[in-house]
């Protein structure tokens, strides 16, 4: 057995350069159901990291669409609207708010960060915990008090090793004092870090950041029943398009968070699938091609061995087994290739990265059947050869 594994790698060795591109087309192809597997599992992961940090129960309305982003939208959504939904029945933690990316300071130093001015339940309604001191109340709401929530981002970055509560930045030139410091929330899916974020009262952003001209960014509340999601979603679009054009809010929901990154998810995998399967086809032409070749070279080889004593199907294994090796090598390779194409690629797109065992079994098995059947004819066809006729290709 092992003089059989030990002749079978030296002559694949000695055609090293007809294996090296037999392998080729199976790397790539083994390399893409790799990145395939994973992106998808990594967008379902996103998907539900997105779901989680939205809230199951949750309702988030926008101004403009979903591509441009809170910060770069035109604040269409106003304080009507908010008081017109929240006459619906079966919600709670209703909330608004508006943001604006400016520097902030202490006076000694100074960082860009986002400042939000935020309406009631905002803390509750986007689930934002209070580690240090505490959150707004209705007075420092209706007395415009100048007070500010902070993340952790911004008090470490002021105050490091310190207190923060009762210390004061500069938001423009007016200062605020910091009431309270939620816990740490990381960052988004698509990078955004929430924990680089300052919160003061709706009003009091109006009235010393911005103008709002009673307009808003964000409107958010939660739904008691989850059953009746869909009714409250239809009835809340019902109210804002008697007022908007379609194109002027974005309704955002669980469903439709799956759904848009499901979209780019099958985008990527009908790429990639393309690639991939074409890659293997090819691959397994070549791979045919070669072997074809090979047997007509090694024709000499062929014979000497049937003259003595091999049978038609020892002949036929024996070619076969060189196929399952080098398409093992591939898929290892194939394998090692995909595993630094998910951890270097992915990361760029924003996709979590996932390392699916099941993709490298899948990958290994699939390049396995792709060689075998690749060899498959060549390998009939040399077991088929005549030993006097073969040797005389030497003489």
């Amino acid at each position: 057995m092992s003089f059989f594994v030990k002749d079978l790698i030296l002559s694949l060795f000695h055609s090293r350069t007809r294996t090296f591109f037999a392998l080729l087309g199976i790397v790539f192809g083994v390399s893409s159901v790799v990145l395939i597997v994973s992106a998808i599992e990594g967008s379902n992961l996103q998907a539900n990291r997105v779901i989680k940090k939205l809230g199951p129960d949750s309702v988030l309305i926008v101004s403009g669409s979903i591509g441009s982003g809170p910060r770069g939208r035109t604040n269409n959504l106003e304080l009507k609207d908010v008081k017109k939904i929240s006459h619906l029945e079966g919600i709670f933690a209703l909330t608004y708010g508006i943001v604006k990316p400016m520097m902030i300071s202490n006076i000694q130093t100074s960082k860009f960060s986002a400042v939000f001015g935020v309406g009631e339940n905002w803390l509750l309604s986007w689930d934002y915990r209070i580690e240090m001191g505490r959150g707004f109340t209705l007075n420092d709401l209706k007395n415009l008090r100048k007070v500010a929530v902070v993340g952790h981002d911004v008090s470490d970055f002021f105050y490091p090793g310190q207190n923060p509560i009762g210390k004061v930045i500069l938001i423009g030139k007016t200062p605020f004092k910091i009431i309270g410091v939620y816990k740490r929330k990381g960052k988004t899916p698509n990078g955004h870090n929430l924990d680089n974020r300052v919160f003061i009262p709706y009003r009091v952003f109006d009235k010393v950041v911005e103008k709002t001209f009673n307009r808003v960014s964000i409107i958010r509340f939660r739904v008691l029943d989850i059953s009746q999601y869909e009714k409250i979603v239809k009835e809340t679009r019902q109210i804002l398009l008697k007022n908007h054009k379609p194109d002027e809010f974005t309704i955002i929901t669980p469903v439709v968070v799956k759904k848009f990154l499901s979209m780019l998810s099958a985008s990527f995998a009908l790429f990639l699938g393309i690639a991939s399967t074409t890659a293997l086809v090819v691959g397994g032409f070549v791979l045919s091609s070669i072997f074809y070749i090979n047997v007509y070279v090694r024709q000499w080889e062929i014979g000497l061995r049937r003259a003595l004593g091999a049978t038609k199907k020892a002949v036929l294994l024996r070619i076969l087994f060189e196929s399952v090796v080098i398409s093992v090598v591939a898929a290892f390779i194939g394998s090692f290739v995909g595993y630094l194409a998910v951890h270097y690629i992915l990361p760029l797109l924003n996709v979590p990265v996932v390392y699916p065992v099941k993709a490298f079994f899948l990958a290994t098995i699939f390049s396995i059947i792709v060689g075998l059947l690749a060899a498959y004819f060549p390998a009939k066809k040399a077991s088929l050869f005549e030993p006097v006729k073969a040797l005389k290709t030497k003489v």
